[in-house]
């Protein structure tokens, strides 16, 4: 569960980071960041349906944590590829 908690505050930190290089367009930052938040937002229900799961059943919820993991992990990736991209493109391409 820390684990979680630890992706969304790196998150958050690098969409701050990745709106102050993208400061171009108007809301290109915000668009950009959408689906990614809406994946991080699907990886908290999934650990809390595993917690709330946990509480009547044993054993389900690791299964649920795993899933949780995977998603924010792959969000996580997702956004650092764009992060490094959007820098990429400010600092090695002319304008």
């Amino acid at each position: 569960m820390g684990v979680i908690v630890g992706v969304f505050v790196f998150l958050i930190a690098l969409g701050t980071v990745i709106s102050l290089v993208e400061k171009g367009a108007q809301g290109a930052s915000s668009r950009l960041l959408r689906p990614y938040i809406g994946l991080l937002l699907i990886a908290g229900l999934i650990a809390g349906m595993g917690l709330v799961l946990g509480t009547m059943f044993r054993g389900v919820e690791d299964y649920f944590f795993i899933v949780a993991k995977g998603v924010a992990v792959f969000t996580g990736v997702v956004v650092c590829l764009k992060l490094i991209t959007a820098i990429a493109k400010r600092l090695f391409v002319a304008d």
